[in-house]
């Protein structure tokens, strides 16, 4: 895929090889559209020269924690809610991580994601309830960013919409009036496609640069 470069932060930085350590949860990329739709559980790091570690990657069958809705089975990837640890793996490639998330423990060994405050996710902007296997690629790739204002709950979880920069590839700001922060209710959660790495800039970087997110 072709990626612009972001306008201020190298990214790769943060995903050095020596930015690994055990018990990190980290996001990898799909075989879809190569976004970070995939984790995977850092078991052990092997050792940095060469780079080897030890992982499992998470997966789910079920998306029961937020309702009815058929979402893995008519398959759609999951990347919030409740995960299970799978096979251990020997990675030695540093490609495949795009960054690190933040997870809690769960009952019976479930590995939790879940959208927290200050996060930004990119979401479905066309997501309805009816999406199948049968909906056109081109319906289901188009996506609006935006930053989770408050942690996950039981009703859901509330988000602000970002806007992009006149003038950057990568630079989002967010929208201060607070009539646009919207609740996404736990049944809807389906609407997150995949979380996006970020940088929060002070507005000195360089001339003419604004205070924002450079994703």
């Amino acid at each position: 895929m072709n990626v612009p470069d972001p306008d201020f932060h190298d990214f790769d930085e943060d995903r050095s090889e020596r930015s690994f350590e055990a018990d990190q949860v980290w996001a990898t990329y799909d075989d879809e559209d190569g976004m970070p739709r995939f984790y995977a559980m850092i078991q052990k790091v092997v050792s940095f020269e060469p780079f080897r570690v030890r992982l499992s990657f998470l997966n789910s069958k079920s998306n029961s924690e937020f309702g009815p809705l058929n979402w893995v089975g008519s398959g759609f990837t999951k990347t919030c809610g409740d995960f299970r640890v799978g096979k251990y793996q020997i990675h030695d490639t540093v490609n495949i991580f795009s960054h690190r998330v933040r997870w809690e423990k769960g009952p019976r060994g479930v590995v939790r994601v879940v959208p927290r405050k200050g996060d930004i996710w990119a979401v479905y902007k066309n997501w309805c309830p009816d999406w199948n296997e049968h909906t056109p690629d081109e319906l289901v790739h188009q996506y609006e960013m935006v930053q989770v204002v408050e942690d996950y709950s039981e009703e859901g979880v509330c988000v602000t919409p970002l806007v992009k920069v006149t003038g950057f590839k990568t630079v989002f700001c967010g929208r201060p009036d607070p009539r646009e922060v919207r609740r996404i209710p736990r049944e809807e959660m389906f609407r997150f496609s995949h979380q996006v790495p970020y940088f929060t800039l002070t507005g000195e970087e360089a001339e003419n640069v604004p205070r924002g997110l450079a994703s």
